[in-house]
């Protein structure tokens, strides 16, 4: 009973820790969860004097066909810059984008992929003085946008369980407002970011349990 649990064990370490980087691709159904963290650079056009702004969140990926990926990510970011009185203001914001991603080498441990895609934000709208942005009418300028990004990444596989992920975005946003509107008419800002990304891979039951077989096997073939 004892040697039965021993070598259970052995078999679940050997799954999480020790299988092969070879496996490390990115197959037909496999699903990532993980930890995301960024940094956000400001172009304008409301204002060019920025600073690098820092965020974190959670992304998941899912291969769809081989090549072909869906990648998401939720998070919590936050934008630099000064005003026309050269004060420094922080604009938090609050985002879910979705992704879809051409994988270059999708069998190999080391994956180079693009990207396009686009998502929703709640933001903090300033205005050239690091207040609340209002338009001409006195009203406040709304604090939900859309934004539309594109960029390239690449996948590290540690093994089949574990990735690690760089990833960098040119992304537009709807709205003059992040970072104050200088002028009347100014046009919507825009970002860079760029992002570094932690995930764990989930795979379907027959996957597991081919694993399984497979570490068995080659456990009987050394006794």
């Amino acid at each position: 009973m004892l040697k039965s649990s021993f070598s259970c064990i052995v078999i679940i370490l050997s799954i999480l820790l020790i299988v092969p980087s070879a496996y490390g691709q990115t197959r037909v159904g496999k699903f990532g969860v993980g930890l995301d963290g960024s940094m956000q650079y400001l172009l304008g056009a409301g204002t060019t004097n920025a600073s690098p702004g820092l965020g974190g969140g959670v992304s998941m990926s899912y291969s769809i066909v081989e090549g072909l990926g869906l990648r998401s990510k939720f998070g919590i970011n936050q934008m630099s810059w000064k005003g026309g009185n050269t004060s420094s203001y922080t604009t938090d914001a609050m985002n879910l984008s979705l992704y879809l991603t051409g994988d270059m080498m999708p069998n190999s441990n080391f994956n180079l992929f693009v990207l396009g895609g686009g998502g929703m934000v709640f933001f903090d709208p300033k205005n050239d003085a690091g207040g609340r942005a209002f338009d001409n009418t006195g009203k406040a300028i709304s604090s939900f946008d859309f934004q539309i990004s594109g960029g390239i990444g690449a996948d590290y596989f540690i093994n089949e369980f574990w990735s690690i992920t760089l990833m960098g975005e040119y992304v537009m946003t709807g709205s003059p407002y992040y970072a104050g509107s200088v002028v009347p008419n100014t046009g919507n800002d825009s970002f860079m970011r760029a992002s570094l990304q932690v995930r764990y891979y989930f795979f379907d039951q027959s996957f597991i349990t081919k694993l399984l077989d497979a570490q068995r096997a080659r456990s009987k073939k050394k006794q």
